[in-house]
């Protein structure tokens, strides 16, 4: 079993509610159309809200800004996760003169829906009578530099295999080596002395990166989808899936703490 957990780990289209942001896929970032570049939107998420603060111009072109605090209100049939509730206008003194917040005024202007996927949203808002929808993506300024070495566990799900005792859940300690760019990725596992190599593309999307390849194990081969690729100061995070030819779906998260 060892030996075909190895030949199994793969970096995961995601299941939304697999917890990231101890509720779900963490939505915190700068959202953007790039289309429509000199505005956007920032997201803050705390487990079941989202509070978005927003930098867009007035009807005399004047910049402005205003805030929601949307809150989780259902996944979409497609697996978006939907997330709605008031939008504030604040109004304050000039940033030119000591703060006095008792000049600040806050008045509910509308109401705010985001519709997020891991790394595209829909954002309909409307202020007193003007309703707006946007198309938004996580807007990118650097790459994450993934490569280095790494002790990790991996649990994963197995389903479909052609032996039914391979059917199970399993946690796996792993050593990992990574090499990545703004456009590839590469890794080693060694679980054991078992090796296995993934070789693929690489996406950075905001604060989360994508990869999608193939893996070959001794005698085995298969493909590997990874999302939600967050990197920090002691290691990496992500959600996977794959298969291969003993198994048709594994699933599962992986963590990674950096050597």
């Amino acid at each position: 079993m060892k030996r075909i957990v190895a030949c199994l780990l793969s970096l995961c289209l995601f299941s939304p509610f697999a917890f990231a942001n101890t509720f779900t896929t963490d939505l915190t970032d700068l959202w953007w159309n790039e289309n429509e570049s000199g505005w956007g939107v920032t997201a803050t998420h705390q487990r079941e809200v989202v509070f978005l603060t927003f930098f867009v111009y007035a009807a005399d072109s004047r910049a402005t800004f205003y805030t929601g605090q949307a809150t989780y209100v259902s996944q979409s049939a497609s697996g978006a996760l939907i997330f709605s509730g008031p939008l504030y206008e604040t109004q304050g003194p000039w940033i030119g003169v000591p703060f006095n917040p008792n000049l600040v005024t806050i008045r509910q202007a509308g109401n705010v829906t985001f519709t997020a996927f891991i790394d595209s949203a829909t954002m309909t808002y409307n202020v007193d009578s003007t309703n707006v929808t946007k198309a938004l993506t996580r807007q990118t300024f650097r790459n994450n530099d993934l490569t280095g070495g790494y002790a990790g566990i991996f649990r994963q799900a197995s389903s479909g295999c052609a032996t039914a005792a391979n059917n199970v859940t399993v946690e796996s300690v792993v050593g990992v080596a990574i090499n990545n760019t703004t456009t590839t990725f590469s890794m080693t596992t060694n679980e054991s002395g078992t090796i296995c190599e993934y070789t693929g593309n690489y996406r950075q999307s905001g604060r989360m990166g994508s990869s999608s390849g193939g893996f070959s194990c001794p005698g085995r081969t298969g493909s590997y989808q990874m999302v939600e690729i967050e990197a920090n100061p002691s290691g990496i995070t992500g959600r996977f899936t794959g298969q291969n030819n003993l198994c048709s779906q594994v699933s599962g998260r992986l963590a990674l703490v950096k050597r």
